[in-house]
């Protein structure tokens, strides 16, 4: 690059110019150091933060690698080991009787600091660092390049050292063992005399160096015996052939400890070998070389197969000769960790549980037992080798088995004709079969029985294991049970790949996953999403608002849509299905088949779940259309009906079009509370024909309505949009405080104004005209779930929000989350979430209680606290036939009809299962909360059922004691979580200071100086404000001391 200046400037005016702009690139080099130095001051202030002795420090574990030799902590406060609590496995210092030493630092007035001579060199080195900083930035110039180059070199050599420190890469920088170790008198009790405790730092990790030290002079010689021999333990091979030591790095070399020169007994470390450890550096040079054998063994391998020379002279090379880093490594030890874990996974792969005696060293079997368990060692029978010695020698006809002695007897076979043998081997081969059905998985004792079978020539015959699978028929609860269970089959919803997530992953794959995610967050109030349908832990203390996107809003854009369905109609799924699932369960096989039947099919409405609540319900359709046509061709379509779904959006309408076909979709929901019902003065034309829908589901559709007006209005709009003659309305919010309360809201409202009951046919409505009837009638009605009653909900005393509740009507529903979802929370292991929901689904137009005779109230309370167990009888475990089984199983049904489960009470809490006893929380027909136990001693049956009861569950088989559920309901004027915190916090320093005050005058007997009294156009001084407050600060001073 050339510059050229015009017009022309002489050489001199060149010059100048150039060290002009080097002079000005220098001076902001300069200035922008400041900077820097100010960051770096601020690092090193943290580092003497770090160091500085303040409370509490920081507690340190030890422990040593690959044994467990060493175990404890200790706790470093700045530069000094103030506490700590050793556990040691040492075979030279094991005490007779116990198996581990304890090391404790003595907490004693006197007793000697034990100071880390490392750490206080970086604290020195730090400080010394902050002040050349400061000299650079403060006392000197700081536009001086010279000054500042000579400053920024101190500043390097200082912090190099400090680094050179911490890494302790040398005896050196660490200390020599024999003079710096730790004094016996710094423990309680007492280091023992021959052994060696020294601290250090090295790769910024405390190491700790135990050793064990013995008297170069030696107090017994391998020579004949002795007249002091003892017989225990192993102490007479140490006195006649001398002690054995393992061998060591240090082994041999002699020092100094406490005036006598002593070598090493042996010696544990903390943490593995550094990289400057002799022994370390051995193994890797073994290592090496047995790399470069093995190089040079494939290098010639592939020379002489290009010669045609490896056939014939395949011994010259170890290509499956010995192992050399297996033999190495029981002498030297393994490579690394993952050559040992190796070696370690590859002995359980191929001998499984039984290992061969010495197959594995010590080292190897610690990791096997860590990772597998105690190895079990097979032990090899003499009959056994003589069968593998002379397998040439042995009938081949004979077959060899354990004994009950742990022995091998033989085990006689018949003879297989020559004849089939050679026909067997003239028979074609065998071609797969396109139309046979996959094999069966088959389990260890089933396949050895074919083995043998094949061996023998014969067949398995199946009809003796006739009378187990008959025992295993019968049913595992009682019959009322397992009609009461609250729970989907299986229990874990899995979302359908074909109508749900497959379509939802084909829309989301056209965006940016970081996208998708970014958008989920920020709508839905951070990374776990707790403003979506999810209910997050309390200990998050996160407020309760509804979900952040609704499918009845005009606008949402392209990525916003994309987020509803990833995040949103996974869960709304799951708990729609769920709801329907008991709907469907306490209507019975009737109610759905019935609308099935109908002309167009049933029509369902979704009002709030995007098409979610479409697609459970369809699902719900297809499982009873299979179960109504079993032999229906694939093929053939499963009736729908219509559907019905409400979006407002123009983003989400196409796409959840794509997974619902046949679907109508409503820009927003109908009004129909405002218009009239019958001809008036003004228009005498006959009201317009209104749509009615069979099925309402309207999930998370309330919290979003602030007004309690507004929202009984819109519960009213769908109590209007629902079919007279049957119609199902589901409610659904999440499972906290606020969304239960919207759900009790809603069920006091319908049974106040439209679900008729016995003793409240009609309800006094004030707005109307003086003309008009005074009191309106009520329609027939009945809430299908979760309710067993339709009194006052025991749990929803006072109308609105309630503060302090604690206890409150919900359920639980567990879902497998799709992939895409997983993404967007950053879920790496756990795939399943646990939904949290309160819901009310009632029936419009059928009360089953005038049809059906269902009784509620007290009196069903007291037949269910009995018990229906024996109203309905098991099936015997002792039928023969399927035949007998299927009659058994459909006359328990019929007796389990007669008893209703809407006269039963429902588990609105988890079952608490104890040793002996089941306790139940449950919401009884009579609109009460009680406490139900079911012991052992009341019922086989009841109480084996108990064990497996589960939250949301119908009981039927009774209790032995009831009694009042205490509830925590809160209350409507009472304190917030953040007002009883604030008002117990002032109540504590209000007492604090009371005894501040008592002690005061106590002691001493120091008058209280009272504070000065303003006048009106007075002005105090500050001085004297506070003068008070000085005094009494001295007046303190005067008498602690002498407390």
């Amino acid at each position: 690059m050339a510059t050229w200046a015009y017009p022309p400037l002489p050489q001199e005016r060149l010059e100048q110019e150039v060290e002009s702009a080097l002079a000005n690139e220098l001076e902001w080099l300069l200035r922008s150091l400041q900077d820097s130095l100010a960051s770096l001051k601020e690092g090193l202030h943290e580092c003497e933060a770090l160091l500085a002795p303040k409370e509490p420090g920081s507690t340190l574990v030890l422990s040593s690698l690959r044994s467990e030799n060493v175990k404890g902590y200790v706790t470093r406060v700045g530069t000094k080991i103030v506490k700590g609590d050793i556990q040691l496995r040492l075979s030279s210092l094991a005490s007779r009787g116990s198996a581990t030493t304890r090391l404790c630092l003595s907490n004693a007035p006197a007793t000697p600091e034990l100071v880390l001579s490392q750490l206080v060199s970086v604290r020195n080195l730090v400080n010394q660092s902050l002040d050349i900083v400061d000299v650079s930035a403060w006392t000197g110039d700081p536009l001086n390049a010279s000054f500042i180059f000579g400053q920024l070199h101190l500043l390097r050599e200082t912090i190099s050292e400090a680094r050179q420190m911490l890494k302790g890469e040398n005896d050196k920088v660490r200390g020599k063992w024999w003079e710096t170790s730790a004094q016996e008198d710094m423990f309680d009790p007492p280091l023992p005399s021959y052994l060696s405790f020294h601290l250090s730092i090295a790769d910024s990790a405390l190491v700790l160096h135990l050793r064990t030290l013995e008297s170069n002079t030696p107090t017994h010689t391998p020579t004949a015996f002795a007249a002091d021999i003892s017989l225990t333990g192993f102490n007479l091979r140490d006195r006649l052939f001398g002690t054995r030591h393992r061998p060591h790095d240090e082994a041999g070399d002699v020092f100094t400890w406490k005036g006598d020169e002593v070598k090493h007994g042996r010696r544990y470390s903390s943490t593995s070998p550094t990289e400057t450890d002799p022994s370390t550096k051995r193994k890797d040079t073994i290592y090496t070389l047995i790399d470069e054998i093995n190089q040079n063994d494939l290098e010639m391998a592939e020379l002489m197969h290009d010669l045609d020379l490896l056939d014939d002279h395949e011994r010259a090379l170890n290509l499956e000769g010995i192992d050399f880093d297996h033999a190495v490594s029981q002498t030297i030890g393994h490579r690394d960790e993952a050559t040992l874990e190796a070696r370690v996974r590859q002995a359980r792969q191929e001998f499984g549980e039984y290992l061969p005696e010495g197959h594995l060293n010590d080292t190897e079997t610690q990791l096997y037992t860590r990772l597998y368990g105690e190895p079990v060692t097979l032990a090899q029978d003499s009959r056994l080798d003589m069968v593998e010695e002379g397998e040439e020698e042995i009938d081949p006809d004979k077959l060899y088995r354990f004994d009950a002695e742990g022995g091998w007897e033989e085990v006689e076979l018949d003879e297989v004709e020559e004849l089939e043998e050679s026909e067997t081997h003239d028979e074609p081969p065998l071609v797969y079969d396109m139309e046979a059905e996959p094999p069966i998985d088959e389990t260890i004792a089933m396949q050895r029985t074919r083995e043998v079978a094949e061996q023998l020539g014969g067949e398995i015959m199946l009809e003796q294991f006739e009378d187990e699978a008959a025992s295993d028929s019968t049913p595992r609860f009682h019959p009322l049970t397992s009609m009461g269970k609250f729970s989907t089959d299986p229990s874990t919803i899995f979302p359908p790949k074909d109508t749900l997530t497959g379509p939802v992953s084909v829309i989301l794959s056209d965006f940016s996953n970081k996208h998708i995610a970014e958008t989920a967050h920020r709508a839905f109030g951070g990374r776990s999403l707790p403003h979506s349908a999810t209910t997050p832990p309390p200990r998050m203390q996160v407020p309760q608002q509804p979900i952040a996107l609704e499918a009845s809003q005009r606008f949402m854009t392209e990525m916003e849509a994309n987020v509803y369905l990833a995040a949103l109609y996974p869960a709304m799924y799951a708990s729609a299905l769920s709801v329907l699932v008991e709907v469907r369960k306490r209507l019975g096989t009737e109610w759905i088949r019935n609308l099935m039947a109908q002309e167009d099919g049933p029509h369902v409405l979704d009002v709030s779940a995007g098409g979610a609540g479409v697609l459970a319900w369809r699902d719900i359709l297809r499982a009873e259309w299979e179960a109504m046509v079993p032999d229906r061709s694939p093929e053939e379509p499963c009736p729908v009906g219509r559907s019905t779904v409400v979006i407002g959006s123009d983003a989400l309408r196409p796409r959840a079009s794509v997974m619902l076909e046949d679907t109508t979709f409503l820009p927003r929901l109908p009004d129909y509370v405002h218009i009239r019902e019958k001809p008036t003065l003004d228009d005498e034309r006959a009201p317009p024909k209104r749509k009615q829908y069979d099925v309402i589901i309207a999930p998370h559709s309330l919290l979003g309505i602030e007004e309690e007006y507004l929202r009984k209005e819109h519960v009213q709009n769908l109590w209007n949009l629902l079919n007279p003659n049957g119609g199902v309305l589901i409610l659904l919010e999440k499972g906290h405080q606020k969304g239960f309360e919207a759900i009790a809201g809603a069920r006091e409202m319908l049974l106040k104004r439209f679900v008729s009951s016995p003793g409240s046919t009609n309800y006094e409505n004030f707005l109307e005209s003086p003309e008009e009837d005074a009191f309106i009638e009520k329609e027939p009605g009945m809430i299908v779930a979760p309710c067993t009653n339709h009194n006052k909900c025991p749990m929803y005393h006072t109308p609105g929000h309630s503060k302090g509740r604690k206890d409150y009507c919900h359920f639980q529903q567990r879902y497998i989350r799709p992939p895409f979802l997983q993404r967007i929370i950053g879920a790496k292991d756990r795939n399943h979430e646990d939904l949290k929901f309160s819901y009310i689904a009632v029936q419009r137009g059928v009360d089953r209680r005038v049809e059906d005779g269902i009784v509620q109230g007290p009196e069903a309370a007291d037949a269910a606290f009995a018990g229906y167990e024996d109203a309905v009888e098991m099936p015997k475990e002792g039928v023969e036939t399927s035949e007998a089984v299927a009659s058994e199983t459909q006359s328990s049904a019929e007796q389990a009809a007669d008893v209703n489960a809407l006269s039963l009470p429902r588990l609105v809490f988890q079952p608490m299962k104890r040793r002996g006893h089941v306790t139940f929380d449950v919401c009884t027909p009579a609109g009460k909360i009680e406490r139900w136990t079911v012991p052992r001693s009341f019922s086989r049956q009841a109480y084996k059922d108990a064990r497996k009861a589960q939250w949301g569950d119908l009981w039927a088989l009774g209790a032995k004691t009831r009694i009042f559920r205490k509830l925590r309901l809160g209350d409507k004027h009472g304190e917030s979580k953040k007002e009883r915190l604030a008002k117990r916090a002032a109540e504590k320093a209000e007492r604090d200071e009371g005894e501040l005050d008592e002690e005061d005058t106590e002691v001493g007997g120091t008058p209280m100086i009272e504070t000065p009294i303003k006048k009106k156009g007075q002005k105090i001084p500050a001085w004297l404000k506070d003068q008070h407050k000085t005094k009494r600060r001295q007046a303190l001073k005067q008498i602690k001391p002498t407390s």
